[in-house]
C-alpha cells in the first residue's frame, strides 16, 4: 500500500462519520463561543503500539480538560479508532508494514487535518482551530476556517 492509497482509504473511512462529527464540532464551537474561548485544540492520540488505533479529542486552549469535559461530555471525543475482537471500530486501513510510528503519525495528521477542515462550522467569530499531538510530537497545525477556504 502506498502513502496515497493509505490516505485515500483512511479519508474514506473517516468520511463515514461526517454527520456525527459535524454535529459534535458545532456543539464544541458553540460551547467555545459561550465560554469566550478563542482557540479549540483537537488532539490526536496515536496508540503506543502504532498499528493504527487513534483518537481525536477536543479541548479549549487555556482551560483544564476537566472543565472542558464538564462542558461537553463525550461530545468532545471526535474519533475513536480501536482494534476489537471483531476488527476495527471503523474500517480503517492497516498500517503499511514498512512504516515507522512517525510515518504513520504524519499520515494520520495529514488526513485528519484535511478531513476536519471540511467539517469545521462557519461563523466561529475568530475562533482558531488547531490539530496537534498533546505530547508535542508534531507541531500544531492551524486548520483553515470555512471563511478562509471559501
Amino acid at each position: 500500500m502506498t502513502a496515497d492509497d493509505y490516505a485515500t482509504a483512511l479519508h474514506a473511512a473517516l468520511a463515514t462519520t461526517d454527520t456525527e462529527v459535524r454535529r459534535r464540532l458545532v456543539l464544541i464551537a458553540d460551547a467555545a463561543a459561550a465560554a469566550s474561548v478563542d482557540m479549540i485544540v483537537l488532539d490526536v492520540f496515536l496508540d503506543d503500539d502504532a498499528e493504527g488505533p487513534f483518537d481525536v479529542w477536543a479541548r479549549f486552549e487555556g482551560e483544564s480538560v476537566f472543565v472542558t469535559q464538564q462542558r461537553l461530555g463525550e461530545d468532545r471525543h471526535l474519533v475513536d479508532i480501536a482494534w476489537t475482537e471483531d476488527g476495527w471500530t471503523l474500517d480503517v486501513p492497516a498500517r503499511p508494514q514498512s512504516w515507522s510510528r512517525e510515518a504513520l503519525l504524519d499520515a494520520i495528521i495529514d488526513v485528519v487535518a484535511g478531513w476536519l477542515s471540511g467539517l469545521i462550522p462557519s461563523g466561529g467569530d475568530g475562533i482558531v482551530w488547531t490539530l496537534e499531538t498533546p505530547d508535542g510530537e508534531t507541531d500544531p497545525r492551524e486548520l483553515p476556517s470555512p471563511e478562509a477556504a471559501g
